[in-house]
């Protein structure tokens, strides 16, 4: 990752991907996926704290990825994410902050370890 990026965290990466960038957004509940009145997901990078997150099954297909604070290449969440084809960090361990509209950069390009970043402030992410 370039020098412009801040990385908070690593987890088990789902599948290669290479490089994924999006907006971050946090999603705490079935709530917060309800709550979302035809919004844009293709930038989005839902953040989730539990593993079996399956409350973000109806918008999964239209995100960009998915970081996740636990599960496991077994979990309920890995299985929608593969045969949905959503990249997914599982097992996420945040040791920075990530806040919702953050700029994040996933290095999926590993098989097992994936690297979350967030762009510095000021930063150019295109």
């Amino acid at each position: 990752m370039s020098e412009d990026l801040n990385e908070v965290g690593t987890g088990v990466n789902l599948f290669t991907a290479g490089e994924v960038r999006g907006t971050a957004r946090w999603f705490n509940d079935t709530a917060d996926v309800l709550s979302i009145d035809d919004d844009d997901l293709e930038d989005t990078i839902a953040f989730v704290s539990k593993g079996g997150m399956t409350f973000l099954s109806p918008i999964l297909p239209d995100l960009r990825a998915i970081v996740c604070t636990a599960g496991s290449r077994e979990s309920h969440l890995a299985i929608l994410c593969r045969e949905s084809d959503v990249p997914c960090v599982l097992a996420a361990d945040l040791t920075g902050e990530v806040s919702d509209g953050d700029t994040v950069v996933m290095d999926l390009s590993d098989a097992e370890t994936a690297r979350v970043a967030v762009a510095a402030a000021g930063a150019v992410t295109a």
